[in-house]
């Protein structure tokens, strides 16, 4: 069975409001929306803001024309409401730009998150690199131009620029891996990714997998693994070449 309200007890609104703001509501509803009022001092603020501009432009409009106080109330009137509505369309249009901004926001932390390289996830792939280019000879290694912008110069400690590959974990993160090769011909590979968020580590830490060497430093906002045999000649030169440069 249905609940009917009488007009004393019906829920406020936002005309309601307005319209206690206007002085024109009965007064059994007045008392309901000042015991209202009574409680939430943050919304008795923003009604007592609209009453004061009522006042306000009534005695602008009324002493400027005062032979025309009866009509230019009711203009006042239509004033009060266009500045409600006013009021109201900005308000919904700072709504809908505050959600647009919390969206981006969303979508670029998500972006950030899905275009991260972790120090675990760099070190996996050198493992994994490191074990496919140990399966091949040097002279089995694809050629390609040795232009990439992290590459560098080992030439002097014997290490030859092989092969520039990259690698991407996810449609959105990649992973410059460099094949160097030593006159032995055993692979010494490195690669970097991207961490503009890590703070710079520019010595190298070293740790075993197995008898792989992995030799990790960050710097300049980029994360570097270095990776080889244990017994690979040039390894560990090449990472003391390589963190002092900078």
């Amino acid at each position: 069975m249905s609940r009917s309200h009488s007009p004393s007890d019906t829920p406020l609104t936002e005309a309601d409001m307005q319209s206690f703001a206007d002085g024109n509501l009965p007064p059994e509803r007045a008392a309901r929306v000042r015991k209202y009022l009574g409680s939430r001092p943050r919304e008795a603020e923003r009604i007592a803001f609209y009453r004061q501009l009522n006042m306000q432009m009534r005695s602008v409009f009324e002493g400027a024309f005062p032979q025309r106080i009866g009509a230019l109330g009711a203009q006042c009137a239509q004033a009060t409401g266009l500045s409600s509505a006013l009021h109201r369309f900005f308000v919904r249009r700072i709504s809908v730009a505050l959600l647009g901004i919390a969206l981006a926001m969303l979508a670029a932390s998500g972006w950030l998150l899905a275009s991260r390289v972790s120090a675990e996830m760099l070190d996996a792939a050198a493992v994994m690199a490191l074990a496919r280019a140990s399966g091949q000879r040097a002279d089995q290694v694809p050629a390609t131009a040795p232009d990439d912008p992290h590459a560098a110069d080992l030439a002097p400690l014997g290490l030859k620029l092989a092969a520039v590959a990259k690698h991407h974990p996810n449609a959105l993160a990649s992973i410059d891996v460099l094949n160097y090769r030593n006159a032995d011909g055993d692979a010494v590979l490195l690669l970097s990714a991207s961490a503009p968020f890590a703070a710079d580590k520019p010595h190298w830490i070293a740790q075993r997998v197995g008898d792989v060497r992995l030799l990790t430093w960050t710097l300049h906002g980029r994360r570097y693994v270095l990776a080889g045999h244990a017994a690979t000649h040039g390894l560990m030169r090449a990472a003391d070449a390589l963190t002092e440069r900078d």
